[in-house]
Order: C-alpha cells, then structure tokens, then sequence
C-alpha cells in the first residue's frame, strides 16, 4: 500500500522557523483550507471520522495538560459533524507509523527553532486520511493560563490538522485556530466559524459544501469495524461468526477478499449498505495468534478489517500406567485393587467404559473430572484357569485413552506382595535415601524373581532373588524439587506372574537459615556478633510450615512444632514464619564471647544445616520508628510521648533509647522470663550515649521491666545540642550500635523502584518527619517536591532527564532545605535500567 506523508507545523510569531515558508492558503468558502501534500493530492475524509487517541504516559496524565487535550478534543467532536477524537489511554511507546490512531507526545522528533508543535500526517495514495500523530517541542514554554504559550490553543489547532485541515492563514480578516503562528499571551480555545466549516465539509453535519467528502461529492465506503478477533483452540470447534458492517454512498459496488485461507467471506460481492459475515477455520493451525487481513474495494477506495484468530492449546488427558496385571489362583481369592492415575487438563470431565462389559473388570467410578485416581478391580470366582484380557477406554476433552488389563488365572500359587503400596518421604536435596522393605512369597512353594524400578529416583535391591524373600525400595530426593512424586517397582515370577508395587515419595522442601540472615532485630545489620538476650531475627526458607506468636510468659522453647537450639540451648521464641523466626539468644551465650557457635532451625523433624555464628560480650543494636534499623529512631521523652518533628527533643532534657544486645545483665535473667521492676536488671559493662557525639549523662542501662530481650538506656541529653534532631548512638563495652536520629527524617520506601535511564520521572517518597522544606538529594543536585501529610508522609518529586542519564543504582535521600545543618533522612536505592 502506498502512503503520502505531510508534516505541519505551528511556529511563535517573530521567531524565524528552519522549515518551508508556509504555503499559500486555497482558502474555501468559509474560510478554511484542506491540507494538499507534495505530488498536488488533496486529503480526503479519513473512513471511519474517528481516531483513537493515546497520550504520552510520562508527560499527559494527571496534569493540566492532560485537562488541556481532552478539552481540545471535546470540542472538535463538538463541532456538529460525525467526526470524534476517543481517548484509549497512556501509553509509554513511540507512535507507530500509519496505525490508525493517533498518539499524542511530548518530543520524540527534532524541532527548529520557534516551531512549537508538529502533526505528522498519512494517507493512502488517493488521499484518503489514514494515520495522524502529534509531537509537541519540549523546549517551548508552555502555560495552562495563557500568560505564555497557551498549551490548549496549540493543541486545539495540531488536533485540526489531525483531522484534514491546513493553515488558513489571509482567509480570515481575524486570526482563527488554523492560523500558522501564535503569539505569547494568545488564547484561542473555542473553534470559530472556518473551522466549524472546513471539519462540516470533510466529514458532513449541515454548512459548507456537501458532507462526507471533497467538492464533487465523491464517494464514501465504512467498514465497520476495524478489526475482528476470534477465540478457539487449535484442532477443536470452529468459533462462532461474527459480521461487518459496510456504508457509506448508497449503491456503490464493492468486492472484498482475505489474505488467509482460513479466513471464509460471504458475499464477497455487493453494493452499499452491507452486511459481510466472517467465519475463520481453525482446522491445522498451530496454538497461537494467527493474524490476516480483509479488503473491501470499491470506487471510494480500499477498507482494511484485520483478523486476529488466537488458538488456544488443545486439552490433554494423560492416564497411567497403560497396562494393569492381575494373577490370582482358581477358586482363590481375589487379588488387590490396583489404581489407574487420570491426568491432564484441570476440570475435564472423563469417562470410563470397560471392555468386555459386564465382566470380570470393574472400575470404582464410570466419570468424573481431571485430575482424579481410579481403582481398577477383578472378581475371579467361577474363573476357569487362563488369561484373560480386558479393556478399560477413558474419554476427555475428546481424547480417548487406553488401559489394558491383564488377569492370569493360575492352578500355579499366587505371587504374593506385602505391603501393596510403599510411601516415604525425603527433604530435597538429601543424599540419604528413604528406604523400605517389601516382602515377597508365593502363596504356596518356592521360586525366582525379579525386581525392577520404574523411575531413575527409585531403586531395588536385590534386582533378582528367591521366594519368599525381601525387596527394600529407596527413593532418592538428591535431585528432585520439592513436591509429590509416584513410580512402581514391578516384580516379576514365571509361576505366577508380577506384581506392582505402586511407590509414592513426597519430597519436602530443605529447612535453610540464609547467608546473612542471623540479624539485630533492630538494627538488621548484617554480619554482626550476637549476644547472650539479644532479640535476634532470622531469615530463611522453609523456617516453618506456618505461623505462630508467642502468648504468654515464660516465652516457649517451640511453636506450631518448630524450633530453634543456639549454642546446644533451645532458644525462646517470640514469633515463626516460613521465611522469618524472632528469637531471644540463650544466656548460656555469655560465656562464648570471642568464639562462634551453631543455630539450628528444626521444622517438625526436618533440620536446617547448621550455621556458625559469632559471639560478641556485646551487640547493641537501636530500634526504630519505621522498624528497617535506619532513619529515626526509637526515642522517647521521659514522659513517654515518641520523639518526633513535632515533638523535638529540648538540650539537657532526659530521654529513653530502647535497644536490644547490651549483653550480660546484673542480676541475670532466665531465658523467656520478662524483666523485673524490682531489683531492675542493669548492665554489666560500661555505656555511652552519643548525641552528634557529645557525650550524655546515662541514668540507667538495662532491661526493660516485663519484656524480655527489650532493653533501655536512660540519659540526660548534653546542655547545648548543635541540632534540633541529634544523630544518636549508644556504645556498650566499646562496641558501637547503629546510627539513628531522635525525630530526623526517616524514609520507608520509593515507587516505583526502577525508572528508565535517559527520561524525567516521577517517584513518590514515604517516611516519617519530612520538613516542610524537603527536598530531594540525588548526587550533587537537591530537588523540590510536593509532601502530603498522614500517617505515612509522602514525598512526590519529579527526577530530570539528565539525573537519570546512565543505567546503574543512585542513592536517594530527603534534607530539609531550610536547615541544611540538619542531618539527613535514611538513603533509599533508586534502579535505573536501560
């Protein structure tokens, strides 16, 4: 198909533009030009008088602009004829080239100088419109209320050439919407009478020359709609039809044709007004997307309806095993049912028949649906010695399946297998195998037999042997992920026959302490020693198979049948997960200090490999407001009230630190006991409180009375603080803790985490004691936002281009502006991808 392309532009008036002087307007009775291209072709009215419109995500959604376009658009549709613009949503993609919508960007093409806006138009060689996208310069200073460049008069004016019409400039005595140039403080946002005229003579609605084409009247084919989508599944039914509409000049001939065999068109032939059904076989396509494409041709031109046909993958119906083998003894009794597994897809309804009917074989259900397990059973009595064969047909989802059944009847004694049914079970990854032992014998007399796996993770031993004897089945999980796993070891005799022996293994996932996941409770510093009453939290998978909290004093050794043993001492428990357990260390770890000790973590009788872990005389570590060991923290005045921006801390006022791993306690307590009020239990080594390291005057470090691992330091803050939100540390015996602030900005989050490099973006903050002042530190540059109070604060700040220019990791943190001596918030990470 051969396009002709035309690019418009408006410009600033008195700027000089480096593109082609504006051509003389062919202005038409109402003061309007049609836009001509290169070869002389005038446009034409686009088919349908519609294009669905996209804005560009990053620049157009949520702001003034956005407002801006879609009151520009409301008022061409407006204009008394059938033409509309139909928003369709924000998109983050370039405009594609003659897709039949429009898409409205914020650059995304180079801009002369004084050019403000361009629209990109394509049409079919005829000049019929088929593709228009608009490109605004970002460098133009655009307003929403007219004191500059008013962003809805230009965009009122790119959204008419959108839809045909050309620069009108010396039609009009006054400056319309359609003229080339605008100046700053100009708002033109109402369409006036040329414009009202040139959209009426396009595409119709009274005024002007006839509607619905160019001067002459020429004639007009719809296809309606655009596009046709179909739904089945490869080999399965034909979907159902679905029809087009065509308009347009009453009696034009037409023909259409596809571009798919599989596309099927009735009639292929008429004259307007029309109805063409569409019918799509889906016989011998792949699952998939299939597309093609219909044509309808007539005087007006050529109409595109495309086709999509989307195959989903056919049912599938599994039935194991595929044969079954029964042995029994004339006039004995009969032998054990055995199961048939149904598989597939989920849902399927399935049915079982069996063949001879009426016979011997029996199954426990004729139907039901996908997955499900059958038993299969024979009655033997008044069976004459021989072998008798069977059949049992499944049906699914139009599949149809097999289950031969083999019966052998025997004057010869029965093979006999105890147990019938073997289950064991293995942690993954275990290099131990899950072993059981399997008795065989015949019912009467002495044999060989033979043994023999039916999966590589299942083994038996001996492989051959004499009756009666033992057969031990093992399953190894070595290299089998966690989850349910089913096999048989058949064994086999020349007098009577085999027997299988169905095998099940459940393979549970590996208890597993990650690296670096013995941590603070509060600070979640990595790598740190731990000490005798620490809160500990420790990460991992499969921890424990649920979840459970602590209830009452003293704290327990075990819950919900998960524990965890530190140094060879079971360790009280506060909190278990799956991915997470809160415990206090054992005391019997204040006399390891200097050396390493094991955690063990036992889910039920499962056990995580053992972890070696320091042991330090101390590990202090400060809670913290937002619970992420950074950022404000956990302090408060004497009086109990939380430190905060708007409760600041006052110089020589007393305040509470709570923290945890200040190590041995005078007098000890007994691990899961809570602290007494009386005597209060203080610690034993030496503690500082640092305040933007001055030095405060400690009161009490110790215990905190009823809770256990929960501990306090008290101090009388220094006379003269340099800050209003000091850093604070505590140091126990010359260990140091983490870093907090007492009400400094403290930041939990940011969203999104990932932007891409070389574009602005926008990312919202949420903390705790943000100033009015915030701003954002990227690098070198502080950036301005807009803080929204609450609970949580959020932070909305917009990231330049060029502080995303290259991919990698940038730390973001918040200062306050108005105090720059004021230390800063926590950093968050800020991903920039390609």
């Amino acid at each position: 198909m051969r396009y002709l392309c035309a690019l418009l532009v408006v410009t600033v008036t008195g700027r000089a533009a480096e593109v082609e002087p504006v051509r003389p307007a062919v202005c038409r009775a109402g003061g309007f030009d049609l836009i001509r291209f290169s070869n002389g072709v005038e446009i034409r009215a686009k088919g349908d008088a519609a294009f669905s419109v996209s804005f560009d995500a990053a620049n157009y959604q949520g702001n003034a602009r956005d407002t801006a376009l879609r009151s520009a658009m409301a008022r061409w549709n407006a204009a008394g004829s059938p033409w509309r613009y139909s928003f369709s949503g924000y998109t983050g993609s370039a405009p594609a080239s003659s897709d039949g919508s429009m898409t409205i960007v914020h650059g995304g093409r180079s801009f002369p100088s004084g050019v403000l806006a361009t629209t990109l138009i394509s049409a079919y060689g005829s000049g019929e419109l088929v593709d228009s996208d608009i490109f605004f310069n970002p460098t133009s200073n655009f307003s929403s209320d007219g004191s500059v460049i008013d962003f809805e008069s230009v965009a009122l004016h790119e959204l008419g050439h959108g839809l045909g019409l050309d620069h009108n400039d010396g039609c009009n005595a006054a400056p319309t919407v359609m003229q080339s140039t605008i100046r700053s403080g100009d708002v033109i946002r109402a369409l006036l009478a040329p414009e009202v005229e040139g959209v009426r003579f396009l595409y119709g609605g009274g005024g002007g020359s006839a509607g619905g084409g160019n001067s002459g009247n020429p004639p007009v084919l719809v296809a309606a709609p655009s596009a046709l989508t179909f739904n089945g599944a490869a080999g399965g039914a034909v979907p159902a039809g679905q029809v087009a509409a065509l308009s347009g000049t009453g009696g034009l001939a037409w023909t259409v044709t596809a571009t798919a065999g599989w596309i099927l068109l009735a009639p292929t032939a008429g004259a307007l007004p029309a109805v063409l059904n569409v019918l799509v076989l889906p016989g011998g396509l792949a699952a998939g997307t299939h597309t093609g494409r219909i044509t309808v041709t007539s005087g007006a031109g050529a109409r595109e309806i495309g086709v999509t046909l989307s195959l989903s993958a056919p049912a599938s119906f599994t039935l194991t095993p595929a044969t079954l083998s029964f042995a029994a003894q004339a006039g004995g009794a009969a032998p054990a049912s055995q199961t048939l597994s149904l598989g597939g897809t989920g849902g399927l309804v399935w049915t079982a028949s069996v063949s001879p009917s009426g016979s011997w074989l029996r199954v426990s259900a004729g139907g039901g649906f996908l997955p499900a397990s059958l038993a299969v059973s024979v009655v033997t009595a008044g069976l004459a010695p021989q072998v008798y064969t069977g059949r049992i047909v499944m049906a699914a989802g139009g599949i149809s399946r097999e289950a031969t059944v083999q019966l052998t009847v025997s004057a010869q004694p029965a093979l006999e297998v105890t147990p019938a049914q073997v289950t064991l079970a293995a942690p993954a990854g275990s290099t131990t195998p899950a072993c059981a032992p399997v008795q065989a014998a015949l019912s009467a007399g002495t044999g060989d037999f033979s043994a023999a796996p039916g999966a590589t993770w299942l083994s038996a031993t001996p492989a051959a042997g004499r009756l009666p004897g033992s057969v031990v089945v093992c399953a190894n999980a070595a290299n089998l992920a966690a989850g349910d796993y089913i096999s048989a070891v058949t064994i086999s005799t020349a007098l009577a026959g085999a027997k299988t022996l169905t095998v099940r293994l459940t393979v549970s996932a590996t208890v597993l302490i990650r690296d670096g996941g013995v941590r603070n409770a509060a600070s979640f510093t990595a790598d740190q020693p731990v000490t005798a009453g620490e809160l500990l939290a420790i990460f991992g998978d499969n921890l424990c198979s649920t979840t459970a909290v602590a209830a009452a004093f003293p704290l327990p050794a075990e819950l919900a049948g998960c524990r965890a043993v530190m140094g060879g001492i079971p360790a009280r428990l506060l909190y278990v997960a799956p991915r997470q357990f809160n415990l206090i260390a054992p005391a019997v770890l204040g006399e390891m200090a200097g050396a390493t000790t094991t955690l063990v973590i036992y889910n039920g009788g499962l056990a995580s490999p053992a972890m070696r872990v320091r042991v330090a005389a101390q590990a202090p570590g400060i809670f913290t407001v937002l619970g992420t060991g950074a950022g404000a923290g956990a302090v408060t005045h004497a009086d109990g009230p939380l430190v905060s921006r708007a409760s600041p801390v006052a110089d020589g006022e007393p305040i509470v630190v709570y923290l945890t791993g200040l190590g041995a306690l005078t007098p000890a307590l007994a691990d899961g006991q809570p602290a007494p009020a009386d005597p209060l239990a203080r610690t034993a080594a030496p503690v500082r409180l640092l305040a933007d390291g001055a030095e405060a005057a400690v009161l009490y470090a110790g215990a905190a009375p009823g809770f256990a691992g929960l501990q306090v330091v008290v101090a009388t803050l220094p006379p003269a603080l340099r800050r209003r939100f000091p850093e604070i540390t505590v140091e126990v015996g010359g260990m140091p803790s983490n870093r907090v602030s007492a009400g400094g900005p403290s930041l939990l989050d940011v969203s999104p985490t990932e932007v891409r490099a070389g574009l602005p973006a926008t990312v919202t903050l949420r903390g705790v004691n943000l100033a009015p002042g915030s701003a954002l530190r990227i690098g070198a540059a502080n950036l301005a936002g807009v803080l929204a109070d609450g609970p949580l604060q959020t932070f909305r700040v917009t990231l330049p281009a060029a502080a995303l220019a290259s991919p990698g990791v940038v730390a973001l943190d918040v200062v306050d502006a108005a105090a720059p001596a004021e230390a800063a918030s926590n950093f968050l990470t800020l991903t920039i991808r390609p």
